[in-house]
């Protein structure tokens, strides 16, 4: 006799928490990048950066590089976030309807918030060369 099993909806719940993980850390990745490049771009350009041939190679390379660390960082960000799916499991809360989505909530959160803070860094300490702040910068941030 095969003994068959009925998935368990703590293991489908694991699942959707994984995998929702995996698709916010890649879609922090893709657009990630590009807001980083295109907000550290228009930093530049309004701050008057006249780059030389050289200053333009290292900024390519600079660009490069990014194209590489957002995505090391919405990675490590989702691994950083499967603690709470775990917390998710745990049987005293997984019997409770509330705290699986508040959970879910936070986990996509925490994979957002590397790469918003990496963003953010970037167009503070690359985009806004000398004494320069850009108008649209919060001032609460340090510039």
């Amino acid at each position: 006799m095969i003994d068959r099993r009925l998935e368990r909806a703590g293991e489908v719940s694991w699942t959707f928490g994984c995998g929702l993980s995996a698709v916010v850390a890649l879609a922090c990745a893709i657009a990630g990048s590009y807001f980083d490049v295109t907000l550290v771009a228009r930093a530049q350009v309004h701050c008057g950066l006249d780059l030389s041939s050289g200053e333009k190679l290292s900024e390519g390379m600079w660009l490069l590089t990014r194209f590489a660390v957002i995505p090391v960082v919405a990675v490590l960000s989702a691994v950083l976030a499967l603690p709470l799916h775990l917390l998710a499991r745990l049987p005293a809360v997984a019997r409770r309807v509330w705290p699986v989505p508040v959970l879910s909530l936070l986990a996509v959160g925490l994979t957002i918030a590397g790469p918003v803070a990496m963003v953010m860094y970037d167009v503070a300490t690359e985009g806004t060369p000398g004494d320069c702040v850009l108008p649209w910068w919060p001032s609460w941030l340090p510039s």
